[in-house]
This record gives structure tokens, C-alpha cells and sequence, in this order.
């Protein structure tokens, strides 16, 4: 399978400024054909559904950690899906410049019964959202472990933003 991964900025970007620069960056969102939402904002908070490594409209990675794929892959496979909910929320929720802060992510890994550093795969989300955006990417999480994701994907990522005015 074809490697394909999203790299952070080299430092945190806070500026109105900066975050123009990484929406600009940013991908056409990877949109879904089943019956649900992709994003939801209700007044100032924006709800992105669960994300998996998707690009060009094809999984970057598929499997069980531990068992199809290497703890890098994972790792890997979450940086996709937090890029893809930067591009959620830069196409839906007002651009990036209208990102008061991340919130809340969860992050599930699809894992065999051998594989137990889940949280390690969930700091590919993390880091990669705070490399991108600086104080605003940090937010609080949950990892959870689980026996399958949609499609087979490896990692799924789902947040929820503070946005600065209404859309």
C-alpha cells in the first residue's frame, strides 16, 4: 500500500494570517455517501463526524492494528484524519479563521487483542493538530479501542471546535 502522509508546519500557526496559510494548504474535504452529516454546527461549537484516513477518495491505510498494519501506519493513518478534519472544518464551519479552538477529539483504533498502545496512535491525531494550530489545536480526548471501524479503516478521528462567529 502506498504511503501517503499529512506533515504538520514546522511551527504552530495562531495568526488569522498563518491559519489562511494552512486553509489554503488544506485538501477538498473527502465526502461521504451514506445517509449523515459530515459537519454540524449548531451556534458557536462545529461537530465533525468521524473521519478515516481517506484521500483521493480511497483509504490511505485499512486493516487492524497489530495485525495488518505497524504501530508508524497507525500513526500515520490518524495525522489523515485529523487533516481531513481541518479540511472539514476550514469548508464548513467559516475557514480556519473562524476556529476559536479544538474542544474535544475522540479518536478509535480498530486493534487485534495483541495491540495495547492505542494511545500512542492517538498522539498522531493530537501532535498533528497541535503542530498545525498551535494553543488552538489542543483540546481534551478519549481513545477507544475497538474490534472494527467503517470500511475497514485502521483509525477513525472525530472533533469538536469552538468556532468565532456563527456560520
Amino acid at each position: 500500500m502506498k504511503e501517503v502522509v499529512a506533515k504538520p508546519l514546522n511551527k504552530p500557526i495562531t495568526s488569522q494570517a498563518g491559519l489562511m496559510g494552512v486553509a489554503r494548504s488544506l485538501p477538498q474535504p473527502e465526502g461521504t455517501k451514506y445517509p449523515y452529516e459530515l459537519v454540524i454546527v449548531h451556534g458557536l461549537t462545529a461537530y465533525v463526524a468521524g473521519q478515516i484516513p481517506k484521500q483521493n477518495g480511497e483509504l490511505a491505510y485499512t486493516g487492524k492494528v497489530g495485525q495488518d498494519l505497524k504501530i508508524e501506519e497507525a500513526i500515520a493513518s490518524a495525522r489523515i484524519c485529523s487533516h481531513q478534519v481541518l479540511a472539514w472544518l476550514n469548508y464548513s464551519a467559516g475557514g480556519l479563521e473562524n476556529l476559536d479552538r479544538l474542544l474535544r477529539m475522540t479518536c478509535y483504533v480498530a486493534h487485534d487483542d495483541s495491540f495495547e498502545n492505542i494511545s500512542e496512535v492517538a498522539d498522531g491525531a493530537s501532535n498533528y493538530l497541535i503542530d498545525t494550530l498551535g494553543d488552538q489545536g489542543r483540546h481534551v480526548r478519549a481513545v477507544v479501542g475497538v474490534k472494527s471501524l467503517p470500511r475497514n479503516a485502521p483509525v477513525l478521528v472525530e472533533v469538536t471546535a469552538s468556532l468565532l462567529a456563527p456560520v
